[in-house]
């Protein structure tokens, strides 16, 4: 058993936000919240102090961590009223709330008893000039007296192209929590890092192919170092072709909704303007044309509304605001999709927050400005640095800064309305500005800088909306209104086009709008084979907006919803309640649609971080897929139990990854029996599935097809994963990529093979595989019964058109 925390506050937020900010970093140590009165405004409660102390202590005793006196006095009233042997096991500590929690939490996590888990919580209190550093780990003083301490070093690789970013840093700082050590990392040589410090990490841009020196310190640090360098050398699950090093110009920080400058755009070179062109990097295909506005930038500070007595802020408060805000954005964003869940790692870096601390400590700011300023600082730092990864992180920052922000009821928002038809120029984006503009009917973006990898333009190009990065200072200069084409599958921009020229422009773009409006709409209706048979052009999905967009483009159904996308950043396993309400909001867009759900496939390429998977017990040939959900039935019943539930009014199948033999289709089947068998004894709504399937994706599998048919309602062809393991050849490692070819002569023949075994025993077969979108397969994949085909959304209309044209 763990030892518990209790967090007691005036504010029923701050209590459950600085709760679920301690659990993100400790998810096995119960953490009790008791915060705000009993009728639900500000203040304390006795009775809900009590339950949390009941709650929080299972034997080993409990923390007690508290925001302002009177706080500590009801906690101490509440202990009165304890029996002794009860309240002895209770340690109330005077630290900063947030700081402190986190700081118990980790060393809690880590086993330490009562006394190591107080002195932490103390520890974090004492060094909040020492940049955070005790907020995030446990005190190396106290928890190593007893045991030696030993310094250990070692030299890895970095295998995944992006290096050490956030989410990768996040990994390793979790595989030490139950470890006493310190850890630092840098290149040989050069400068170290604490590793618990995200964004100085993030800023040393160690990159695929590069070496990482590793130091650890303390009683666990051999453990602690064969952890790390595991991690790093097996890539977390990030791999592919090594980037190169492309040093951008030097430049400026990057706004997303709150810039870094007053209006006016500083000078960072680039390309410039010849014959009317500028040559830029492509960014997010598509041609636009219209009028140049510039977004300005927010300014570097915020004044905070005067003190209401006095002329100097109380730091107290305003650390305890503070605390409460990042605490509540941090909740909102490790709930959110892949790029808010990786602002929210953003947020816990104890750097920023030190130094937001630092400048309330003379009351002659606010929380907000103390903040901001930290925010800016740090965003500055990395938008400096030479490595275009890195430097694109700055506009992350300081969209996870404007989300605390918004907590403190302050909002930076540099986007003017009127902007329909318009060609927009910044110096960066963040990724939650893009379907704003869209929404707005922007007609295209130019960005001063920026990268391929950053989120906003990962985002414009899902989205469809035309953008060219690298572009430099040059379109920034010229007057607002200015008449601009923009080639974001060229990188071009064409200045002030004469008017023949504007009029072909848009001819063109009403022309391409048309063409695909018409693929799309003749898209919504049925297709069928040269035979006459029924032909399901259904999407592979993987979010809600992806499901949209299947609905957009005229699909027939879903033939893959991969459920792992929607859980692949969470810091978290999300319980069964999140997992409904996610497949319940996908299931309403898609309708009487039928969908096909694919449960959990973790491992190999799909590094699940709430699930904390090694790269090699669960990589391509290891506990993945359906074989790890049978090892852990009860992350499979959870996901099972949502589905069913979600379920309700739709038309919905389950389908399970990498099965190889008949024996796991069985045991699936029955796992989904008694996930319908718990709904039913509980009384809970739900409904069954209307198949149980399994994807072929093993060339075991393909050649006991008849086996696995006997036992499946449905079977669906994961090409690229049985092409992968048909040839041997890993599908992540570009040195054998040439091998990787559908079209080779033993793919071909399993796919004969299989589909004879299918349609024998009359067994549906669909191929969700990228084959199913490759014009020159589509039609021999019908030919061998194949009555169903999966893909991207926006193929559907191709292929839809692809199959009418050959009947």
């Amino acid at each position: 058993m763990t030892v518990g925390l209790i967090l007691v506050s005036h504010s029923a937020d701050l209590a459950r936000g600085s709760a679920e900010l301690a659990r993100q970093m400790a998810p096995s140590v119960i953490i009790a919240p008791a915060g705000g009165s009993d009728d639900g405004g500000l203040g304390t409660s006795f009775d809900a102090i009590t339950q949390a102390i009941g709650q929080a202590d299972t034997g080993s005793g409990a923390v007690l961590l508290y925001d302002l006196g009177s706080a500590l006095l009801t906690a101490e009233t509440a202990l009165e009223f304890l029996g002794p042997e009860l309240a002895g096991r209770i340690r109330i500590v005077d630290a900063p709330l947030v700081e402190g929690a986190v700081a118990a939490a980790v060393t809690a996590q880590g086993g330490a008893d009562l006394d190591g888990v107080a002195a932490s919580a103390a520890d974090a209190g004492a060094s909040r000039t020492d940049h955070g550093a005790a907020a995030v780990a446990p005190s190396r003083d106290r928890r190593w007296s007893d045991r030696p301490a030993q310094s250990v070093t070692a030299t890895v690789s970095v295998v995944n192209p992006l290096g050490l970013h956030a989410r990768p840093v996040a990994t390793l700082i979790r595989s030490l929590l139950s470890l006493s050590v310190e850890v630092t990392l840098g290149r040989p040589g050069g400068q170290t890092v604490d590793l618990r410090s995200v964004l100085r990490v993030v800023a040393l841009a160690l990159r695929g192919g590069e070496q990482v020196e590793v130091v650890a310190t303390g009683p666990d640090a051999v453990t602690a170092e064969a952890t790390i360098t595991a991690l790093i050398s097996g890539g977390f699950g990030e791999t592919g072709d090594l980037p190169k090093r492309i040093p951008p110009a030097r430049m400026g920080a990057a706004p997303a909704r709150m810039g870094n400058a007053p209006a006016g755009m500083s000078s960072v070179g680039g390309p410039t303007i010849i014959d009317g062109v500028l040559t830029a990097q492509p960014g997010a295909p598509g041609l636009a044309i219209g009028p140049l506005v510039r977004l300005d930038r927010a300014p570097v500070q915020l004044g905070d509304a005067a003190p209401a007595a006095g002329n100097r802020f109380d730091a107290g408060q305003q650390g305890e605001l503070l605390d409460a805000a990042i605490a509540a954005a941090g909740q909102k964003l490790s709930t959110g999709n892949q790029f808010e869940v990786a602002h929210a790692v953003l947020l816990a870096d104890p750097e920023m927050r030190a130094a937001a601390r630092l400048a309330l400590a003379d009351g002659s700011a606010g929380a907000a400005a103390a903040w901001w300023g930290a925010v800016g600082r740090t965003a500055d730092r990395l938008a400096d640095d030479p490595d275009e990864l890195v430097a694109a992180r700055a506009v992350d920052v300081r969209e996870a800064g404007a989300a605390v922000l918004t907590e403190l009821g302050v909002v930076v928002d540099r986007i003017p309305a009127g902007l329909t038809g318009a060609v927009v120029f910044a110096d960066d984006l963040g990724p939650g500005e893009v379907p704003v503009l869209l929404e707005m009917g922007v007609a295209g973006v130019v960005l001063s800088r920026s990268s391929a990898t950053a989120h906003a333009v990962i985002v414009a190009r899902g989205l469809g909306l035309p953008m060219i990065l690298r572009a430099g200072d040059e379109i920034g200069k010229l007057p607002t209104g200015s008449e601009l084409v923009l080639d974001g599958e060229a990188g071009t921009v064409t200045v002030a086009p004469s008017p023949q020229e504007g009029n072909r422009i848009r001819q063109r773009i009403q022309e391409m709008a048309q063409e695909s409006r018409t693929l799309t709409e003749a898209a919504k209706g049925p297709v069928y084979g040269p035979d006459g048979r029924r032909i399901m052009v259904v999407a592979n999905i993987g979010s809600l907006a992806d499901a949209k967009a299947a609905v957009e483009s005229g699909a027939d159904g879903v033939g893959l919803l991969r459920t792992e996308l929607l859980i692949l950043d969470r810091e978290t396993y999300p319980d069964e309640d999140t997992q409904t309400a996610d497949l319940t909001a996908i299931f309403e867009v898609l309708g009487d649609r039928p969908v096909v759900v694919r449960v959990l496939d973790a491992g190999g390429d799909k590094p699940v971080t709430a699930l904390d998977l090694d790269p090699v017990h669960n990589g391509f040939l290891g506990i993945r897929g359906l074989r790890y959900l049978l090892a852990h039935p009860d992350v499979l019943q959870v996901q099972l139990r949502a589905i069913f539930r979600a379920a309700v009014g739709h038309r919905v199948s389950v389908m399970a990854p990498m099965v190889s033999i008949a024996a796991e289709a069985v045991a699936f089947r029955k796992a989904v029996d008694e996930a319908v068998a718990s709904l039913v004894e509980q009384g809970l709504a739900h409904q069954a599935p209307e198949q149980i399937g399994v994807m072929i994706e093993v060339p075991a599998a393909a050649l006991a097809a008849d086996e696995i048919c006997a036992v499946s309602d449905f079977v669906s062809i994961g090409s690229n994963d049985l092409t992968s393991y048909t040839m041997a050849a890993d599908r992540t490692e570009i040195g054998v990529a040439d091998l990787i070819d559908p079209a080779s002569t033993a793919v071909q023949r399993l796919l004969d093979q299989l589909c004879a075994f299918a349609v024998a025993s009359g067994t549906p077969v669909a191929v969700c595989g990228e084959i199913a979108g490759m014009p020159e397969q589509v039609m021999g994949l019908l030919a061998r019964g194949v009555h169903e085909l999966s893909v991207a959304p926006a193929r559907i209309p191709a292929i839809k058109g692809l199959l009418r044209s050959r009947r």
